[in-house]
């Protein structure tokens, strides 16, 4: 399956397409001036000012391989904050589009991810691209429920290193949180 909002984002916005592309632009994206510059890895992107960084919680508890930081907005009023999870693997085990199955699947069996979209695109500096977009409903620990709106992007970088960027917000406010123009400023070096 394909979708084409988050298909047009990341095939248009995010990734600068090659040459071959009509509509791929002629710059990067409109970053706001005031947003933070986030390295992980080498991946580079950018977060407004007031967004948090963390240790992410480990994607691979097992390996030893792979980098991941949290970044994270404020608490909205129903207690759900948007947040860009970025891990990078150093020697990865799938490629991007088997990943990105992967998580799929796990997606699906931790927190019943519905309404599962996927796709390909293009990033400067990888060799291919996999995207999922889909939305759950997250248990809290008090009991109450999170309904959520996650997009990945997985990307298998030219070096064979992955990069795996998961965007997450709350289900009916996604569009209006940051976390597209946040992919949108994915950048990669080898």
């Amino acid at each position: 399956m394909t979708y084409p909002r988050w298909g047009a984002l990341v095939a248009a916005a995010t990734l600068g397409l090659s040459a071959c592309s009509a509509d791929a632009p002629a710059a990067g994206p409109s970053i706001d001036p005031s947003w933070q510059s986030v390295a992980v890895g080498p991946t580079t992107l950018h977060v407004p000012a007031e967004w948090e960084q963390a240790p992410g919680a480990d994607l691979y508890p097992g390996s030893d391989t792979d980098e991941t930081v949290a970044l994270t907005a404020p608490e909205n009023d129903e207690r759900v904050r948007a947040g860009v999870l970025v891990t990078v693997q150093t020697a990865p085990t799938r490629d991007a589009t088997a990943e990105a199955g992967a998580l799929v699947l796990g997606e699906k069996a931790t927190t019943g991810a519905d309404e599962v979209e996927t796709g390909e695109g293009e990033l400067a500096g990888a060799s291919s691209v996999a995207t999922v977009s889909f939305v759950s409903d997250v248990r809290r620990t008090d009991g109450t429920t999170a309904e959520l709106r996650s997009r990945w992007l997985v990307a298998d970088l030219e070096s064979g290193a992955q990069v795996i960027v998961k965007a997450i917000g709350p289900r009916d406010t996604f569009d209006d949180t940051p976390l597209d123009a946040i992919l949108a400023s994915v950048e990669l070096t080898s």
